[in-house]
This record gives C-alpha cells, structure tokens and sequence, in this order.
C-alpha cells in the first residue's frame, strides 16, 4: 500500500488474491484502504460456522467514503461476496477435516457499478470456470475480477483470453503469490496489445498497476469503436463484439481509464 501511496501513478482499484488476508486484520487492512483512498477487492479465508459445521469463502470489497472526494478516508463500507462452488479438492478435504465441514456456496452474481471507472463483475476461482455465470455477465460489465488461490496457471491464462472476447470485457486473474499466474486482458484488435500483465514464477510477491480501458471499450460495444491505422488501412482498436452481445444502454457519464493492481 505504501508502495502505491509514493508511485507516480495511484491506483482505484486494488485487487488482492482468494483466501489471501486473515480476518484478524480486517479492521487494519480498512485503514490501509481508507488512507489510500482506493476500492478494495480482497478474498479473505474461510467463515467458520462451528455451530452447524458450515463454511463460506467470501470475497470482501472495501469502499472508502470520501472515494468519490478524492480526499483520504476514515472508514469504509463493506460489501461481502461469496464463492458458490468449491473446486472438488476443497470440498473433498473440507469434508476429511475432524469434525467435519460442509461447504456452503453463495448463490447471487454481484455486478458492481463504479460509475466512470465502469461496471465490474467478480468470481472467486472456481467460479471462473462457471459458463452460466459469464453468460450472466456478458455485455453488462466491463471488468472481470477472479480472486484465484489455483494451481492450474495455464487454464486460468487461456480462459481469461477467452473469455475477455466472448463475455467482452477486461479479465484480471489475481492469483496467489505462490503459483504466480496473475494475469490482466483486454479485447484489444492487435495480438501483442490484449495482454496488459503477467507474472510468471513462483513464491514472488508482486505488485503492478495496470491500465485498463473502460471508454474505448464502452464504444465498441455500442458498434462505433475507435480505428487505428495498420499497415496503410483502418482496423477496430477493439475485437469486433461476438454474436448475442448486448448493445449496452449509453451511459449516464463519461467512462474514463481504470487502474486497478494486481498481486
């Protein structure tokens, strides 16, 4: 955070990985968000409820009150989200722990509206692989969060590709610093241009901003994208939307660039 606060170029959005902060420290990691003065999507481990045996993987963003006034913050309001499916293995040794837990899922989708830095959806790892979920998504947002605690790097990186064209928004994979494997896309024309970040290699702590388009983007939704020039002719900035995406209703404000961070 402190690294954030003396860089040239702030971030507004902080993302930080699934099961990554203990929920010991919630009240210190809102100061942090409140002097920043940044919205927080953090993943934070496991909600016991050791009277029935139940546990919930929740995702919490934090949301200073003087965001809006570009001024440092006391305080923030949180908003919970949850996970609602477990990957098989975190069902499976959940259920082998003496006593027992059962995994309970949360059912809602969550779209988030960031008015000028746009609407954002959010999975929590195994989520990320959800086609229902990503239907549900599609042509309403214009950033993707998955907080990932995953192994499978590879999958993870083919999806966020694949889906930043199809769902048509920007994808931002932030997994745990262990496995590496985070990840930011954008559905940009140019090959070299859709990847924003990567990190590869493992057990390194990381922290990056990124830019990620909202105005562009918005445009090319509606069918009059920007046009560059490439090789003596005019090409789309953006990816041609898929078939079935919905044109999105123009905004009551005026999209501006997002700068999220990514561990």
């Amino acid at each position: 955070m402190r690294a954030f606060k003396d860089g040239d170029l702030a971030p507004k959005v902080v993302v930080l990985p699934e099961l990554s902060l203990p929920r010991t420290r919630l009240d210190d990691f809102e100061k942090l968000v409140a002097g920043l003065n940044v919205i927080a999507f953090v993943g934070v481990d496991y909600r016991l409820d050791r009277v029935n045996n139940r546990v919930y993987n929740d995702g919490i963003v934090f949301i200073p009150t003087n965001f809006w006034k570009s001024r440092p913050s006391r305080n923030c309001t949180r908003v919970i989200f949850g996970k609602t499916h477990p990957a098989p293995k975190e069902k499976e040794k959940l259920k082998k722990l003496t006593p027992s837990w059962t995994y309970c899922g949360d059912d809602k989708v969550y779209i988030f509206d960031l008015e000028q830095y746009g609407c954002i959806g959010v999975s929590i790892c195994y989520d990320f692989m959800d086609l229902e979920r990503a239907l549900m998504y599609r042509g309403k947002v214009h950033h993707l969060f998955v907080l990932a605690y995953n192994r499978d790097i590879g999958m993870f990186r083919s999806l966020a590709d694949s889906l930043s064209r199809t769902v048509y928004c920007n994808v931002v994979v932030c997994n745990t610093g262990i496995y590496g494997g985070s990840v930011a896309v954008a559905p940009y024309h140019e090959a070299f241009k859709r990847t924003l970040y990567s990190h590869d290699g493992k057990e390194l702590f990381t922290t990056q901003v990124v830019n990620l388009p909202v105005r562009g983007l918005d445009k090319a939704r509606q069918g009059n994208g920007d046009t560059v020039k490439i090789k003596e002719r005019e090409e789309n900035v953006f990816k041609d939307p898929p078939p079935g995406v919905i044109e999105h209703v123009a905004l009551p404000w005026q999209p501006q660039m997002l700068k999220p961070s990514t561990q």
